[in-house]
């Protein structure tokens, strides 16, 4: 059952609604809008609940996940992330530019390639 308030507000919504959208009224518009603001406001997410009976030898794991970042946060991550693979690359580069490749003679012996 629904308390006073809720219908209330939610009468308020549906005519401003009514007479603010469709019916050209200022006035009704910010009624509707300020009074779905505040049913928006109140509204709290419900904490999910579970009940189950344990058996003999079951047990439980309780965690917590971060959320995952996002704004300037993620970007600044993001950013981070390019930054050490681009200077992992760099790396990669160089050490295969130091190391002289080895060319083959007709024997088999390895030998330093000429350029």
């Amino acid at each position: 059952m629904s308390s006073i308030y809720e219908r209330l507000t939610r009468s308020l919504v549906r005519k401003g609604v009514r007479e603010g959208l469709l019916g050209g009224s200022g006035r009704w518009l910010a009624v509707g809008a300020i009074a779905w603001l505040v049913r928006f406001l109140r509204s709290k997410p419900q904490p999910r609940v579970v009940t189950e009976r344990l058996k003999l030898g079951e047990s439980i794991l309780v965690t917590h996940v971060a959320a995952p970042p996002f704004g300037r946060r993620a970007r600044r991550l993001g950013r981070a992330e390019r930054d050490m693979a681009r200077a992992e690359r760099r790396q990669i580069k160089a050490e295969r530019k130091k190391a002289k490749p080895l060319g083959r003679r007709r024997g088999g012996e390895a030998e330093p390639a000429r350029r």
